[in-house]
């Protein structure tokens, strides 16, 4: 059983960590602080190739000006076996100049060995990372950092994202409670470090800040970041 396993299994099969969340992302120069945004994260029990399965989703609108950052409209999904709870696929279409194209993210467990398919138009670049568990895509990030035990990355914790194809050096690291992040909700804070690049379409966006509910629910409920201009952040809402 891999890093991730271990680490999701004594709080994922909780009822409450099923259903979707909501986010409005805002960005903020000097006076400027407008909506640039919105989000829907989901998790819920599906199949994969006729097993029992988790199931996340990531649709995300964003604003003509916000385009420099992040692709126009985004959808990702990201599958996990519900036995072992290892991630298993992840999916994500995009259109690029005119020409489909996808990225593709096949978790063997048999291996170690994670398959990877860049596909633009009629070229697909083909590569293979380790799957040692601490090398996710950003949904499965989501959900490691949701249900991630905090004592584990007290110190900072390496790990890779893959990001468009390519895998990037990484670290996690708890940095205690804040509950005055959302009034009444105690939260926990994350710091994720990209040392090579960062979250954002145009490479920007290096340190993230993340805070997750310290409920049972696990819920991401606010995210910021620094950018080449300004900032952003997000945070969760009930529609």
């Amino acid at each position: 059983m891999n890093l991730l396993a271990c680490l999701l299994i004594p709080v994922i099969l909780l009822s409450e960590t099923l259903g979707s969340a909501h986010y409005e992302v805002r960005y903020k120069m000097g006076v400027i602080d407008t909506r640039v945004v919105t989000a829907e994260i989901t998790w819920e029990e599906s199949s994969w190739n006729g097993v029992p399965a988790y199931y996340s989703a990531a649709v995300i609108q964003t604003t003509p000006f916000f385009r420099m950052f992040l692709a126009s409209d985004y959808f990702a999904e990201t599958y996990f076996s519900q036995a072992s709870l290892k991630p298993l696929y992840f999916d994500n279409p995009f259109q690029r100049k005119g020409k489909d194209g996808k990225y593709e993210y096949l978790f063997h467990q048999d291996n170690g060995e994670i398959e990877s398919w860049a596909t633009w138009g009629e070229k697909t670049d083909y590569t293979t990372f380790p799957n040692d568990g601490r090398t996710v895509d950003f949904l499965s990030l989501v959900h490691f950092i949701r249900f991630i035990d905090p004592s584990l990355a007290e110190k900072p914790l390496p790990m890779h994202i893959l990001i468009s194809g390519k895998s990037y050096p990484a670290e996690l690291l708890y940095q205690g409670e804040d509950n005055e992040k959302e009034p009444g909700m105690p939260a926990h804070k994350f710091l994720i470090r990209l040392t090579e690049r960062g979250l954002m379409e145009n490479g920007s966006g290096n340190e993230v800040y993340v805070w997750r509910s310290a409920g049972a629910d696990r819920n991401i409920i606010g995210m910021s970041t620094e950018l080449s201009t300004g900032s952003i952040y997000a945070r969760i809402y009930t529609k």
